[in-house]
């Protein structure tokens, strides 16, 4: 269905997608705290590690919530033709292009504040699962972190919300509050960001958004699976 279409179905114009972007924004951050923060803690001890019932709720969660805000979207007319996954040479290649694209920008920030601040103190890194951690957690990270989480957060974040919001606000000013939203959403549910996580958070934000504006969800997804298998690897295979 095409954006007229869309608009001309919803009585309410541009407030109405306007409101199920900010609704979806709440929704999973509210869902997401519920998961970590509330669902962690009760079952960190039954299972044996705090990290692998994480992951395990979060495998689980995020595809739901990814599906419930796609029906809210489809109710509201984004159809899965807007969600734009057209996957082509071209938008494969450009995903991979973020993918280049972030680690290089990331780099070049961390020799930034590391020649301003010095080098971080090694032991204040907080390492990805508890020490001990069982090879199943660290399989589960991998699956989870690297797989389940990108293409999850893309059909929520870029498929419906980033649809929703260039939609409402033209393309530039969509994409911008869509990125600034995905930021905020981790810097809430994390608690907060030390700056290199919080410029890592940006890069990412900005070209996911950029790619979704410019050639599809399926080129964002391709950038954020990328991006997140090799940040995981990296940090399980540093273990």
């Amino acid at each position: 269905m095409s954006t007229d279409q869309r608009i001309g179905a919803d009585e309410s114009g541009v407030p109405g997608y306007a409101a199920l972007a900010a609704g979806a924004m709440v929704l999973w951050v509210v869902a997401e705290i519920a998961l970590r923060w509330e669902l962690v803690a009760i079952l960190a001890d039954p299972i044996g590690s705090p990290r692998g019932a994480d992951m395990l709720l979060v495998g689980i969660g995020f595809p739901l919530l990814a599906g419930a805000i796609a029906w809210l979207g489809r109710r509201r007319g984004i159809e899965p033709e807007d969600w734009d996954y057209e996957v082509s040479l071209r938008s494969v290649a450009a995903g991979v292009g973020g993918v280049v694209a972030f680690f290089v920008a990331l780099l070049a920030v961390v020799l930034t504040i590391t020649a301003i601040q010095g080098m971080p103190d090694a032991g204040t890194a907080t390492p990805p699962v508890e020490p001990g951690a069982a090879t199943w957690v660290l399989a589960a990270l991998l699956i989870v972190n690297g797989l389940v989480v990108p293409l999850a957060e893309e059909l929520a974040w870029r498929g419906v919300i980033q649809t929703a919001l260039m939609d409402s606000y033209g393309v530039l000013a969509g994409s911008a509050v869509a990125a600034t939203g995905f930021v905020l959403k981790h810097v809430v549910v994390d608690g907060g960001a030390d700056p290199i996580r919080l410029a890592s958070l940006v890069i990412l934000a900005v070209i996911f958004s950029a790619l979704r504006a410019r050639w599809g969800t399926a080129s964002s997804t391709v950038a954020h699976l990328g991006a997140n298998l090799l940040a995981t690897g990296l940090a399980v295979a540093a273990l």
